[in-house]
């Protein structure tokens, strides 16, 4: 079973320890690098993406995903570089279209 965890921090490459390969991206990725990412993404089984990586590839991954028979199982994690991260918008603006009303957040 391949696991692979992809992101561009220094904190990605203890994921090594747990026996993921770990691809190094760099901040802004280029398009063949999004190919050869979604490439191993869609040849294994278990994708940790850092939130960095996941802004850039969402679309294209989403596409992707949608049409794959057995897709990976793809885990967002934040970038610890910031406070907040983009998952957690994403999901705040989800359930305020889910309910029907723009949801108050408090931060």
């Amino acid at each position: 079973m391949d696991v692979i965890a992809v992101g561009s921090s220094f904190e990605i490459d203890a994921l090594s320890m747990l026996g993921f390969e770990v691809i190094k991206a760099p901040e802004l990725l280029s398009e063949d690098y999004i190919h050869h990412i979604l490439g191993r993404i869609l040849t294994s089984r278990l994708v940790v993406l850092e939130e960095d990586v996941y802004v850039q590839v969402k679309e294209r991954l989403q596409e992707i995903l949608e049409t794959t028979r057995r897709p990976p199982l793809v885990v967002i994690v934040p970038t610890l570089k910031r406070g907040e991260t983009y998952r957690l918008e994403e999901l705040h603006n989800m359930i305020s279209r889910a309910v029907g009303v723009r949801l108050k957040w408090k931060k």
